[in-house]
């Protein structure tokens, strides 16, 4: 069912094990959205959608926008909404974002702001 976030109600599925992973330099910045089979690596700043099976936010990343994956793991910064089957905030993370997830891991330091929903 697509949202006004985009197609946040159902998860992408696990990644699999010959899957490539895209890497988003840290001196990229991309307009627009972006959808893949395998990983996605932020390193640099996307403003607007990213959807893949597992998708890591690096400590020099930045996502604007909508970011919907099995497995997210967030080391820099994310600011809109979130649906990921499995979120993993690090020490880093700076979250500004609705998060829609199964399981969540929220370390010492991370900064979330925004509404937590569990969907089962």
């Amino acid at each position: 069912m697509k949202t006004q976030h985009g197609d946040l109600d159902r998860w992408p599925d696990p990644v699999s094990p010959n899957a490539r992973r895209s890497i988003f330099a840290q001196d990229l910045v991309v307009e627009g959205d972006a959808t893949s089979s395998g990983p996605i690596e932020v390193q640099g700043n996307v403003v607007g959608s990213l959807r893949a099976p597992e998708i890591t936010v690096a400590g020099s990343g930045r996502v604007e926008g909508s970011v919907a994956a099995h497995d997210l793991s967030v080391l820099g910064a994310v600011s809109g909404t979130i649906s990921a089957r499995n979120v993993q905030l690090a020490p880093s993370a700076m979250v500004h974002a609705d998060v829609i997830h199964e399981r969540i891991a929220i370390e010492a330091g991370a900064e979330l702001e925004g509404r937590l929903q569990r969907k089962a």
